[in-house]
């Protein structure tokens, strides 16, 4: 066509490959399919031997293993080619069938790709029609919006509330229409519907409930993912993710968000459109938006497990929210902002690593700082300042790979222990407030963050000149494990972690001390100081 710029064919050679590769991972997507597929129908025929299940089982986990290192590979193959958004990676590598392999994946214990297919056969005997009216869903949702609304960017309150609104037609639950375009909305709906139940004081007595409407708006899957739609895709991917960080049955949140993420990677969202190319401003403020909501839960999730992170800094170019929301209403969203500030704050830690405790610590101060003038806007977002400045000081511990404090001419070391165990102390604290008035439900990232601060206090005040701001706190953080453990079964090791610990430094070390063997469920960096903390204690016992 006249005025049309025909791009360069690639080599026959370099098409084989790719498609080679393609039909490869393609053939494996089927093979998983039919495992779980099988592995279903195996669990109705009588006589089947214990045995076999769990060789079935440990081939499935294998194969979903591989697949997602598979999707690593893709990523890295993303950066590095250009293409065409609109096709290729949706259609070639089945997303849909990625996303059902995370969701087969059980998060009862977070840092493992295992299938729970008992909890499965459960889910499936609990999963009645769910009619749920509008009256019942507005508590819970308006509880969605007050806290991941205000610290999730992509979050409109507006928006939400007229899809919400159509959603729940006259007080019933059924969607308006069953056009690919509404199937986005209701999803996105239910979803927040599920997550907001989860995150209530009736949590425990209605998580069968969250997790039917988790199973209903799964359905839409298939049609959201043909749709096309790179924002809605992205939005339920977010969605799923936000439900998966509070319940076990919500799939690996660590894979959802890998894959979040490499298909905002596909979509070029992670750059700001070309000049040439027609968008409008809503249109690129919604993908600008998006994108920085996924990376503030792919820093969250890689910091607290202390995971590669599935994009580097310097391979952004999107608009930081500062440069395009200057004179936008949505600058009132102040948590979210200083939220994605705190994902860079902590990308700033671990890619300088070398730099020293002091340079790190002057950084957070200034963050900090920042942040407080907002931090009493509401209950919410204080705790979630405590909760955030916990993360950060304990990230700068870990780059240190040492509880020791290096002196300086502004700060002494002293002065900085002691900031970094009443900042830890303070979230532990609380936390068990909330849980005292029953407003702690607790997901698995609240787990990951009391079990560090708890860790990083005990190795620090194990010392004369940084003495416990509270004597108790370390049974507060038990206690809040116990909770979370309740749903996180795989995270109830942590509670038996710190107590060990805690006995190890004060001199109690028993001989079956589970702390000579860390599980593996252990971040390294914690890992590293606990090792760090326990060999000076030896050296110090040896004098």
């Amino acid at each position: 066509m006249v005025g049309e710029i025909c791009p360069m064919p690639p080599s026959p050679g370099a098409v084989l490959s790719i498609l080679s590769y393609v039909s490869t991972l393609k053939r494996k997507r089927d093979d998983l399919d039919d495992q779980l597929q099988r592995q279903r129908a195996s669990r109705y025929r009588q006589g089947l031997q214990h045995e076999s299940g769990s060789s079935g089982q440990e081939a499935t986990e294998h194969t979903v293993q591989a697949a997602m290192g598979e999707i690593g590979f893709l990523s890295r193959s993303a950066m590095a080619e250009p293409r065409d958004e609109t096709s290729g990676f949706s259609e070639e590598l089945a997303m849909g069938r990625m996303v059902r392999a995370a969701l087969a994946l059980s998060g009862a214990i977070p840092t493992q790709s295992s299938i729970d297919t008992h909890g499965q056969k459960i889910a499936e005997m609990n999963d009645p029609t769910i009619h749920l009216r509008r009256k019942l869903a507005v508590p819970f949702f308006t509880s969605f919006l007050e806290t991941m609304g205000s610290q999730f960017i992509h979050i409109d309150s507006k928006d939400l509330w007229r899809d919400f609104d159509s959603t729940f037609k006259d007080s019933d639950d059924t969607v308006g229409s069953n056009a690919p375009k509404f199937a986005a909305k209701a999803f996105v709906v239910y979803m927040s519907v599920a997550t907001g139940i989860l995150l209530s004081r009736e949590s425990g007595s209605l998580q069968g409930l969250a997790g039917g409407l988790h199973r209903k708006a799964t359905k839409l899957l298939p049609r959201i993912m043909g749709s096309g739609n790179r924002i809605e895709i992205l939005h339920c991917m977010l969605s799923l993710v936000l439900y998966s960080m509070q319940s076990p049955q919500g799939g690996s949140t660590w894979h959802l968000v890998g894959l979040a993420m490499k298909k905002a990677i596909a979509f070029r969202f992670h750059n700001d459109p070309d000049l040439s190319v027609s968008i409008s401003s809503n249109v690129l403020m919604m993908r600008r938006n998006t994108f920085w909501s996924l990376y503030i839960v792919d820093r969250t999730i890689s910091t607290i497990m202390d995971r590669p992170f599935n994009i580097e800094d310097d391979e952004i170019t999107v608009q930081s929210p500062e440069e395009y929301m200057h004179d936008s209403p949505h600058m009132n969203n102040a948590l979210a902002r200083h939220s994605i500030t705190h994902a860079r704050l902590m990308s700033g830690i671990r890619d300088r690593a070398s730099n020293s405790v002091l340079f790190h610590y002057s950084n957070f101060c200034y963050w900090r700082d920042f942040f407080r003038g907002i931090a009493s806007a509401s209950k919410f977002t204080r705790g979630a300042y405590m909760q955030l400045s916990s993360r950060a000081i304990v990230e700068i511990l870990k780059s240190n790979g040492s509880t020791n404090v290096a002196a300086s001419m502004i700060h002494s070391f002293q002065t900085i222990e002691r900031d970094i165990v009443t900042t830890c102390s303070d979230y532990i604290e609380h936390e068990y407030q909330g849980s005292d008035c029953g407003e702690f439900t607790g997901g698995f990232v609240e787990a990951y963050d009391i079990f560090a601060a708890g860790a990083v206090i005990v190795c620090l005040t194990g010392r004369s000149t940084t003495p416990f701001a509270d004597a108790n706190i370390i049974n507060k953080c038990t206690a809040l494990l116990t909770t979370v453990g309740e749903r996180f079964v795989g995270l109830r090791v942590f509670r038996r972690v710190l107590w060990d610990l805690s006995d190890a430094v004060s001199g109690n070390a028993k001989s079956d001390s589970i702390i000579h063997e860390l599980p593996p469920m252990i971040p390294d960096g914690i890992r590293d100081l606990i090792f760090e903390k326990l060999q000076r204690n030896t050296v110090m016992a040896n004098h």
